[in-house]
């Protein structure tokens, strides 16, 4: 159901057909991938096609950002469901599938077009880099019809349906505080649907979705604290 609200997000995906290596999975150079999903689902797993019969498992969740997968950059990423077909071969079905952006890590952003991943992915590749999209940044992704608009620590954006923008707030409502006022265009009148003082992150990073709720149509939003103090796994 969100095929319709992120057309434009469409140059950003490969339509080929078909798809090749750059070089051989063990000599393409290595992406730090880590993943978020949209809308709101418990996690699902889903795999990358990475060679012949070869897939690297994904895991498709909105709560939180999933942990860094290293993966091969190939000239095309897909993204589905393997399995074997009637003659017992292997076979992929494919969800939905990008070229990867030119960034060592990088941040998919994968929103569902319909009730599960196989109903199609659409995807969006973020550079990860912490100086480009880092500590009290904020990225905004509007997959409303709406264009929406924001006033955030200062910052004015607006963004048509499908466009996206990071930002950095400043505190102007005291410490650590600024003031957040998000709205959207329907006919010819802006309506503001969200107000409030946010926090500012200075040891994370946001991402917030705009959405058309399904029953209201009215706009909403997700929102996800990143945080980028990372908690190292115990050695076993």
């Amino acid at each position: 159901m969100f095929a319709k609200r992120i057309s434009h997000l469409s140059g950003l995906i490969s339509i080929a057909a078909g798809w090749c290596f750059v070089a051989s999975p063990s000599l393409a150079e290595e992406i730090s991938i880590t993943c978020l999903s949209f809308p709101k689902q418990a996690p699902t797993p889903i795999e990358l096609l990475i060679g012949p019969g070869k897939t690297v498992p994904v895991t498709l969740q909105s709560h939180t950002l999933t942990e860094p997968v290293k993966v091969p950059r190939l000239q095309s990423w897909r993204f589905g469901k393997s399995g074997t077909n009637a003659a017992g071969e292997f076979a992929f079905k494919t969800y939905g599938q990008l070229k990867p952006g030119t960034a060592r890590n990088q941040l998919l952003v994968f929103v569902l077009k319909g009730s599960t991943p196989a109903a199609g992915l659409n995807i969006l590749s973020l550079d990860d880099n912490k100086k480009s999209f880092g500590p009290s940044q904020m990225l905004f992704v509007n997959l409303a019809r709406e264009q929406v608009a924001g006033l955030v620590g200062g910052k004015q954006f607006q963004l048509n349906p499908g466009k996206h923008t990071i930002i950095k707030p400043q505190a102007d409502r005291g410490n650590n505080l600024c003031f957040a006022s998000l709205k959207y265009k329907r006919a010819t009148k802006w309506r503001t649907f969200f107000s409030t003082n946010w926090p500012i992150l200075p040891k994370a990073r946001g991402l917030v979705f705009l959405y058309n709720d399904p029953r209201s149509q009215s706009v909403k939003m997700h929102s996800v604290v990143d945080s980028l103090v990372r908690v190292p796994v115990p050695e076993q």
